[in-house]
């Protein structure tokens, strides 16, 4: 799939820019797919098969890591990018392309803003070719794995009891996570293989599939002051804050904006100062996991990965710091 993005995109940039003017080779260096030269200027291209908000944060995270370690330009190249997400990738200097030619690069005297083009038919991504490890039950499983890696070694039916999952799906996704390339059986038990792409993989199919469907309803502070000491509200213990008020109470690092709860009734809800407001800024979620934490926030891997999901920059530099600072057993 790579390499036949690869060499669209080179085609669209030769009828743009001339054949004289592009080509593509294999990149030399094992972090980068592919480069691409675009008028005298060497790119190196991470090449992914769709950018959405969801996986937005990671991904420039991941290349503006590369950025300030290598003195070539990097270049995003997808099947299609929104055009508000590739300004906002051009906001944080990064070059990015799709299929269709769409494109912001600036680099040097090569200043490239395309837009307007349709994306071929043919790479257009489908739901059809999800693979059934990052669908809902594939999501949930893959939560508990990655909250605690040595989860893997229980039998199929304590994993059952803990996520609600079929014992037939259970079995199917652990051998997709064979076969992906995830997990390693030895005569000591499994382990977790490949962490950061599957978190990276997990964070983006959270936000899309799962996340989405567990909305309740939104929810707005009674008044100001409620708003302004949010963190005093009286909560129950069977409801824990996520996403940006979760980061402020575990480092203190932002301040938030919009607020994510999971958990509770709306007894529960309106009793702690909210009231319901279908434009409000406190999201509500179901609670979709069985284990009961030490604090009223989310586990720290979903608190990275709703800050992951929003997209704003600001979230991903305070995920950035959860991961850092939380999830070292992940690196």
């Amino acid at each position: 799939m790579e390499k036949e993005l690869i060499h669209e995109v080179e085609n669209k940039l030769v009828e743009i820019v001339g054949r004289s003017n592009v080509y593509v080779k294999a990149s030399p260096i094992p972090e980068f797919d592919w480069m691409l030269y675009i008028r005298g200027y060497e790119f190196l291209c991470e090449v992914k098969k769709t950018v959405t908000r969801s996986n937005f944060g990671s991904i420039q995270m991941k290349l503006r890591t590369w950025q300030e370690n290598t003195d070539k330009p990097v270049l995003l190249v997808a099947q299609n990018i929104y055009p508000l997400l590739m300004d906002e990738f051009a906001h944080q200097g990064i070059n990015s392309l799709d299929s269709a030619g769409n494109c912001r690069i600036n680099v040097g005297d090569l200043l490239m803003h395309i837009e307007g083009r349709k994306v071929p038919p043919k790479l257009q991504a489908t739901s059809a070719n999800r693979s059934r490890l990052f669908q809902e039950a594939g999501i949930r499983i893959i939560f508990r794995i990655l909250l605690e890696p040595d989860w893997l070694n229980l039998s199929y039916r304590q994993m059952q009891l803990s996520t609600n999952v079929s014992l037939g799906s259970i079995t199917v996704i652990m051998n997709e996570l064979l076969e992906s390339g995830y997990l390693l059986k030895t005569n000591k038990g499994k382990f977790l293989k490949n962490k950061q792409d599957l978190l990276e993989r997990w964070v983006v199919a959270y936000n899309e599939i799962l996340k989405p469907k567990q909305l309740i309803r939104r929810m707005t502070f009674k008044n100001a002051e409620l708003r302004k000491n949010w963190a005093d509200l009286k909560l129950p213990s069977d409801i824990y804050w996520g996403g940006e008020p979760a980061a402020n109470l575990v480092d203190g690092y932002l301040y938030p904006e919009l607020f994510t709860l999971y958990g509770g009734t709306m007894g529960d809800w309106v009793k702690a100062g909210l009231r319901p407001d279908d434009e409000g800024e406190v999201f509500v979620y179901k609670k979709f996991w069985s284990s009961v934490e030490q604090s009223q926030v989310t586990p720290a891997l979903l608190i990275y990965a709703d800050l992951m999901g929003s997209g704003n920059s600001r979230n991903i530099e305070a995920a950035q710091r959860i991961y850092n600072n939380e999830l070292q057993y992940l690196q």
